[in-house]
């Protein structure tokens, strides 16, 4: 695969996550600042429901598209068929058995919410077709474009309805929306319509990697959401809705950074799958460019925390911080963990896939289960998700130094350098943040310093990953 197009498609992507991201966070500030902790701890219980339903729509179906060398129609309205029929089977059950669902939780204001919530999902089995067509195809400035228009469309959407009062609907309708317009703008895009094909052969084939795929999303997703589960069944939604803040801007910045690099790093990977050389050189660099970005995010997240809450968000969320600054620094995991899976991905190991996604879940729930009924208490729990962290990076990286002979201890003598460059940037922002000057001073001082700190040891420690992104940001400058 040309290097020119690569690194036009990692441009592209970055852009997008970054504009895409960058705007959601502002409306997500600006409707935590006009809504209750409650209400989106009361929209965390629901997004768990979705979540898993979306999953078990997409099938793994879309991954097997993205990976799949032969593509044609006949597997592009076939896979969407079988996602529709799935997505409205899930909305029947989602509808009959929300009153049970909220009985759960003694709260019968959940019943309708989740019941209009679930009719996301249709949109979500068209949407999903779309964007693994666009990513085989590496048109990533038209998913730029639609994901941009989409976050402002939706996100005038939510804050109009937040500002009339409308509580837990404002979230709700800011999320359908989303999926909604996703969808239409999108059809406008992508130009692709299902066609009246389907072909149960070509549905056996995809399915026979999908399942495994889908297996292990379930799995990943019952694990990432459980904790949003016990926090509202346990404590209250007001301490949900803490937890989920505290995870939310770290999730967000880290998942942002690593996808952007993950979702073009998958279409070059299936492309190089058979050829364990190249396949090991493009790993080793989306690792290094993945660490090298969040890295000193996560750090110097973790080391502003205080008063980018106290700014952003006002006093009232201070007791996130906490979760927040843990959470953030079990998020350095992501580059290294999700870089490894997606070299499986590539590969076609979906039974490998499977195995690790039961291994390395079945560690992080025990993991999860002990700091409740040891501790009881959200801290343990939020200590207990960076401890599986920890666990995960080690599991993952095992299978892939059989199948490519590239390894964690490759891994880790490859991002160390960027690892001591993060800390020394930490250290020097929270140093800067014990200086007593107005908040919002130390704040634009503190994030100024910190990057500037960065970039310059990133030249005098002669990081490898400056140089390449430094490169690619060139070279699209220059396309």
């Amino acid at each position: 695969m040309e290097k020119t197009k690569v690194i036009t498609s990692l441009a592209y992507k970055f852009i997008e996550r970054f504009a895409v991201k960058g705007l959601g966070i502002i409306i997500s500030i600006i409707l935590a600042r006009m809504l209750a902790p409650s209400d989106f701890g009361q929209v965390a219980i629901l997004t768990f429901f979705i979540d898993i339903s979306l999953v078990i729509v997409q099938g793994g179906l879309n991954t097997a598209l993205v990976q799949n060398k032969h593509v044609t129609d006949i597997e592009y309205s076939t896979v969407f068929y079988l996602s529709l029929s799935v997505a409205i089977g899930l909305i029947i059950i989602l509808f009959c058995s929300a009153p049970i669902i909220a009985g759960y939780y003694n709260d019968n204001g959940l019943v309708l919410p989740l019941r209009v919530y679930s009719v996301s999902l249709i949109f979500g089995a068209f949407n999903s077709v779309q964007i693994a067509k666009l990513q085989r195809e590496m048109r990533f400035k038209e998913l730029m474009i639609c994901s941009l228009i989409v976050t402002v469309l939706s996100g005038i959407t939510g804050i109009a309805l937040a500002f009339l009062g409308y509580g837990i609907w404002a979230l709700i309708l800011y999320f359908l929306s989303s999926s909604v317009l996703n969808c239409i703008i999108m059809l406008v895009v992508c130009n692709w319509r299902p066609k009246a094909i389907f072909s149960k052969n070509r549905a056996k084939d995809l399915f026979s990697f999908g399942w495994k795929m889908l297996a292990s999303a379930i799995i990943c997703s019952l694990y990432s959401n459980i904790r949003s589960l016990i926090i509202g069944k346990v404590f209250s939604p007001s301490d949900l809705g803490f937890f989920n803040r505290g995870q939310q801007l770290p999730s967000v910045v880290s998942t942002t950074l690593d996808s952007s690099i993950q979702s073009v790093m998958l279409p070059v990977m299936s492309f190089e799958q058979d050829n364990l050389d190249k396949l090991s050189l493009v790993l080793r660099r989306s690792v290094t460019l993945g660490t090298y970005l969040v890295f000193p995010a996560m750090v110097g997240l973790a080391a502003v925390s205080t008063p980018l809450v106290t700014v952003l968000l006002t006093e009232k969320w201070l007791p996130c911080v906490v979760y927040m600054q843990i959470i953030a620094i079990a998020e350095m995991n992501v580059p290294i963990s999700t870089s490894n899976l997606t070299v499986i991905k590539a590969t076609g190991r979906s039974d490998i896939h499977l195995k690790l996604e039961v291994i390395r879940r079945s560690a992080m729930f025990i993991v999860l289960i002990l700091s409740v009924v040891m501790f009881r208490s959200v801290l343990a729990i939020t200590v207990g998700y960076l401890i599986s962290a920890i666990i995960d990076v080690i599991i993952v990286a095992y299978p892939v130094k059989k199948i490519i002979g590239y390894g964690l201890v490759d891994e880790l003598s490859d991002i160390w350098k960027t690892l001591v460059a993060s800390i020394v940037m930490g250290l020097l922002v929270l140093y800067i943040g014990t200086i007593d000057i107005n908040i919002y001073i130390s704040l634009v001082f503190q994030i100024t310093a910190g990057v500037l700190c960065y970039l310059l040891l990133s030249v005098v420690m002669h990081i490898e990953a400056f140089n390449y992104a430094l490169s690619t940001f060139k070279g699209f400058i220059r396309k």
